[in-house]
Parts: structure tokens; sequence; C-alpha cells
């Protein structure tokens, strides 16, 4: 039920949505006769739009969740490597081109392989079922062995955690599978945007000795000013994504704390 009401949900957090719903809403307080209200929201249909178009205005929060983990320097053993989904493309085009597909979160993967080459006696997991409402094609699972497979990479010591839909499972779930010992040290890889809610949620979960291995920078160190409809607008439904979705997780007790 969560799962189907965030994904139900989820078109109030799409930016290119807001300017139509705020027409919507004035054109309702119309029929009411709130003459203001319906000002109001017809103003901020317009000026929202070219709010997110302005940069670094609207990449700032996505900057913020992405420079909460640094890149670590792994010099030590790690028992474990474990990729959240997210990076594959859509599984029905995979399916029917008879061909995985990746999409702009690809880092995830390539990291992890890296990762893996330099930690060859750690376990890799990659955990994720599908994040679509409604699944078509290949899952994750299916598109992931099929690039390993052509990448060459041998799937020795490689673990598919096969059921998750969000970030709360991938937590619960991969700890299912993987069963690590007191003490052991585990890397978590995945997008740096998304790092701050995965790290709350697997330490929910139960997870410890976490190593946060942030990949897929979407933002610089610095943002010239610049005017783009595209960057903000997708800076935009990235933070909001995440912003939400931390405090949705801690209000449900899926996340250790509302910061990440």
């Amino acid at each position: 039920m969560f799962f189907i009401l965030s994904k139900t949900l989820a078109i109030l957090l799409e930016p290119l949505a807001h300017p139509y719903i705020l027409l919507v809403l004035a054109g309702l307080l119309r029929l009411l006769r709130r003459r203001r209200m319906m000002r109001a929201c017809f103003g901020l249909a317009v000026i929202l739009p070219l709010l997110y178009a302005t940069l670094p205005l609207s990449t700032a929060p996505l900057r913020i969740l992405e420079d909460s983990y640094e890149v670590p320097k792994i010099t030590q053993q790690v028992d474990g490597i474990i990729v959240l989904g997210g990076h594959t493309g859509g599984g029905w085009v995979s399916e029917t081109r008879a061909q995985p597909q990746q999409n702009a979160a690809a880092d995830r993967m390539t990291k992890a392989i890296m990762l893996h080459r330099q930690q060859p006696q750690a376990m890799l997991i990659f955990s994720g079922f599908s994040g679509k409402l409604v699944p078509r094609g290949w899952n994750e699972a299916e598109v992931t062995r099929r690039l390993l497979a052509e990448l060459g990479v041998s799937e020795s010591g490689v673990l598919f955690e096969v059921t998750s839909r969000n970030t709360w499972e991938n937590a619960v779930n991969s700890l299912t599978v993987a069963v690590p010992q007191p003490g052991s040290r585990w890397i978590l890889v995945t997008s740096a945007s998304h790092m701050p809610r995965a790290v709350a949620a697997f330490n929910a979960a139960g997870w410890e000795g976490l190593i946060p291995y942030p990949t897929d920078f979407r933002t610089a160190t610095t943002d010239p000013p610049l005017f783009s409809f595209q960057t903000g607008t997708d800076a935009v439904r990235g933070w909001l994504h995440e912003y939400v979705g931390i405090f949705v997780y801690w209000l449900t007790g899926r996340a250790s704390s509302p910061f990440g």
C-alpha cells in the first residue's frame, strides 16, 4: 500500500505539472469567487517555471543533498558491496529490443564493478526488482545480469535481491540476503542525491558498518548563473523527490532521522 500510494501521489512532485495544478486550482477559486487567491495561483503558475529555470537557485538544494557524503577512499578490505536499483533503463524496451538498457544513473553499476574489482573477496549484491507501479519486460536483475555478461564480468560472488520496489525494501531485503555479521563492513552504492535517504533507511532497518559511496552526481561544486528550463526542472524534480521522501520515511519509521 505504501508503494502504491507513493507512486500515485508522485504527480504532485512533478515540476512540469505544477503550473497545470495551479491553473486548475485557480479555476476552482474563480467559481468560489475567491478573486485574490485566484490571481495568486495564476501568478504562481507563470512564476514557478521561471524560478525552476534559474540556476543556481534550482540546483542549490540538490547540491546540498549530493554534498552530504564525500566519495571515500577504500583502504581496508570490506565484506560486501550493495548496489541499489534504479540504474537500468525501461524493462519493456530492453526486452523487446533484446538489449539491456541503462539510464542516467548507470554510474551506480559501473562504480560497483570498479569497487568489486578492487575488492574481489567482497560479496556484490544488486538490490531491486522494479520501481515502476506496473512493471513490464525484464526486471532490474535480468537487465543487470545481461549487462554483466556483455561486459565479461563473472557472476561469481554476485547475488541478486529481486523483490525490492523502493529504498526501504532495498534495506530490509538486502539485510536478509546478506546476513551481515557484527563488525562487518559494507559499501553502499547509490546516486549522491539519493544517499541521505538510503543511509537513513538502512540504519533504521538495522544495518551497521555501512560505508556510503555516492555516485551519479548531477551538480557541479558550483554553478554559474544560467537560465535553463531542462537543467533547472530536472534538478527540482530530483530534490523534491528526495526531500519529501526523507521526510515521509522519517514520519513512517523508515528512516533513522529526517535529515538522512
